[in-house]
C-alpha cells in the first residue's frame, strides 16, 4: 500500500466517522470533525507542490463539502456550524488545487507571493 492509498483510507474513515451521525442521529461531532480536518490539512502538507493529486482524495473532500452543505438546512439552529465546517474543508481544498498547505496562510500576517 502506498502512501496516496494510506492517505485515501484514512480520510475516508475520517470522513465516515463524522457523517455516519450527522446522517443518522442529525448530530454534529466536532471532534469527528476536527479529526477530519486535521487529516486533509496532512494531507494537504504531504503534497504541497505536487503537480499530480489523486482525483479520488479531491473527489472525497469534495463530497463532504456537499453534504454538509445540504444537510445545513435540515439542522435549524446548527446550521451556520456545518455551513463553516464546509467553508474550512473548502479553503483547505482550495489550498491543494493551488499547491499549497494551511501553513502558507497565517491569520493575521499578510501573504508575499
Amino acid at each position: 500500500m502506498n502512501d496516496t492509498d494510506k492517505d485515501l483510507r484514512d480520510i475516508r474513515e475520517r470522513v465516515s466517522e463524522f457523517l455516519t451521525p450527522l446522517y443518522a442521529r442529525k448530530i454534529i461531532d466536532k471532534v469527528a470533525f476536527e479529526n477530519l480536518e486535521n487529516c486533509v490539512r496532512c494531507f494537504a502538507r504531504k503534497i504541497k507542490g505536487s503537480e499530480l493529486v489523486p482525483r479520488s482524495v479531491l473527489n472525497e473532500i469534495k463530497v463532504t463539502i456537499g453534504v454538509l452543505r445540504a444537510e445545513a438546512h435540515c439542522l435549524g439552529a446548527e446550521a451556520s456550524i456545518t455551513i463553516d465546517m464546509a467553508n474550512r474543508l473548502e479553503m483547505i481544498l482550495d489550498l491543494i488545487l493551488r499547491g499549497e498547505s494551511p501553513d502558507d496562510r497565517i491569520p493575521g500576517v499578510p501573504r508575499i507571493i
